[in-house]
């Protein structure tokens, strides 16, 4: 039984979180999201990471935010561009590191700002969850203004991506990896590499190799 049962009636996403999932607001436009969605459940003992910014007047913390990725993702990323984590983070308070292509992040969702990226959560599951997961889509502006791709790795597919939808309705079974509103510069730019609960995460099985 997981935690968000009820989002998942039958094994299958409500309407609303599978909107959400694909990247639909509520006027109808669509986003970003995931373009080949497919339902999982994520076992225990689950790793997620998930990069955040500040929270800004009347805005929720974004550390448990809906979109998150595992280390096996992020294994991949980095394997894809040749490099380990210190190379990803380069550039990101301008907005031009390899994370930001990965993720498809449009300057218009952030205003430039270059707190974007900056904490990093990484959590471990202590009692499954349904999540949505599949690689991400492109990025619209509102009015479909401008679009962005995200960076396609070896495979030819976009980073694959996990959605939690009202994620922070289940912090009773997410155990934190690392400190509140930990320095993505810190952890990712660390010579040391990922903490090893981390960088050791296994493959999930439904994940490709």
């Amino acid at each position: 039984m997981a935690a968000n049962d009820a989002d998942y009636p039958g094994g299958q996403p409500t309407r609303e979180v599978k909107l959400a999932a694909l990247g639909f607001s509520s006027s109808g436009h669509r986003g970003g999201g995931i373009s080949h969605l497919h339902v999982k459940t994520l076992p225990k003992g689950t790793v997620l990471l998930r990069f955040y910014k500040p929270a800004g007047a009347g805005e929720n913390p974004g550390d448990f935010g809906a979109w998150w990725f595992t280390p096996h993702e992020l294994r991949r990323i980095c394997a894809y561009f040749g490099v380990d984590g210190r190379a990803l983070i380069v550039g990101r308070s301008s907005g031009k590191s390899g994370l930001h292509g990965v993720l498809a992040l449009l300057h218009e969702w952030y205003g430039g700002a270059p707190t974007q990226l900056s904490y990093v959560n990484a959590v471990k599951l202590t009692a499954p969850l349904w999540a949505c997961y599949g690689p991400g889509a492109p990025a619209n502006a509102d009015g479909y203004a401008r679009k962005m791709k995200p960076v396609r790795l070896a495979d030819g597919a976009p980073a694959r991506q996990v959605y939690i939808h009202q994620c922070w309705l289940y912090q009773s079974v997410m155990e934190r990896l690392l400190p509140v509103n930990a320095s993505t510069d810190a952890i990712f730019g660390s010579r040391a590499g990922l903490p090893p609960k981390i960088a050791a995460a296994a493959r999930l099985a439904f994940e490709a190799a």
